[in-house]
């Protein structure tokens, strides 16, 4: 389908692109500097251990522009997807109404292999095909294509949305932690201890450990982000038992981010989304540009 397609818009000399409205996108490959924080907050509490959580990562990534899209991180929507299908089929129909037999498209190739490079040659051969009746019948049929072409290229709507891409990211990881163990012990409470531990400091985090990307929608300006982090350090920490060492914490904990984020206001504004788990809380804020 696809070569006696191709064949019929070279005879009718028409083209097979046409324009799609843009909805003025960033230049693919601009670089734009995002600062951002995340702050968990948890509690809990069970029958012989409770902890208090508070741990923020504050950081800033280098987001390279992608190129602008019509489809968005969602997909196509229904009305891209009927566009779709609705294009496939006048293609087929374009194809049944103006595309040349198999004689002539096999005709056409033997002239281009006879003749290599040689334009005179070419140019007197298509000129002789040109006389052909069928070939006539075509171009009678110009008027009518120049319409029905339009129709090959699906109308997805404006090329609106533009993937922002994190590289050179870093961060430092700040933690107030505070977990305390308890045993009431045996029988008369031999054995029973309280141990309260507290883990508090700040740490540069890996730049591997955050993954972080942008999609903005230049026409309805918005941001949407989806972020994921394994953000982690090793933090001074003191036990009221054992004294004074280090623990290996990470950023998040039970609660956790959506896995797109949005769509908040603006092309990287200011702004703010918290998220409520079962014992606490995760916020994400955008400094904005």
């Amino acid at each position: 389908m696809h070569r006696n397609l191709a064949t019929a818009l070279a005879v009718l000399s028409l083209p097979i692109s046409a324009g799609m409205a843009l909805a003025d996108p960033a230049p693919e490959g601009t670089a734009k500097t995002l600062n951002f924080s995340v702050a968990v907050k948890e509690q809990s509490k069970g029958e012989w251990a409770s902890s208090a959580i508070a741990r923020v990562l504050n950081a800033q990534c280098v987001l390279i522009a992608g190129p602008a899209v019509q489809i968005s991180w969602d997909g196509p929507t229904a009305a891209q997807e009927a566009a779709t299908a609705q294009a496939q089929a006048n293609g087929q129909a374009f194809e049944q109404n103006y595309a040349p037999s198999e004689a002539t498209v096999a005709n056409m190739e033997a002239m281009v292999e006879k003749c290599g490079e040689d334009e005179a040659c070419l140019m007197a051969a298509v000129q002789q095909m040109s006389q052909t009746q069928e070939i006539q019948d075509m171009a009678a049929k110009q008027g009518q294509a120049a319409a029905d072409v339009a129709g090959l290229m699906p109308d997805l709507g404006p090329a609106r949305y533009q993937t922002w891409s994190a590289q050179n990211c870093s961060g430092t990881l700040s933690v107030d932690d505070t977990y305390v163990d308890s045993d009431p012990g045996g029988e008369g409470g031999v054995g029973a201890y309280t141990d309260t531990t507290t883990v508090k400091g700040s740490a540069p985090v890996d730049p591997q450990a955050i993954v972080f990307e942008a999609e903005t929608d230049s026409l309805a300006n918005t941001t949407r982000y989806r972020l994921a982090t394994t953000a982690m350090g090793s933090f001074p920490a003191t036990s009221s038992l054992k004294g004074a060492g280090q623990r290996q914490v990470q950023l998040m904990g039970s609660t956790a981010l959506p896995q797109v984020i949005g769509p908040m206001p603006g092309n990287f504004g200011a702004d703010k989304k918290t998220v409520s788990g079962d014992i606490g809380t995760v916020t994400l804020s955008l400094q904005g540009q």
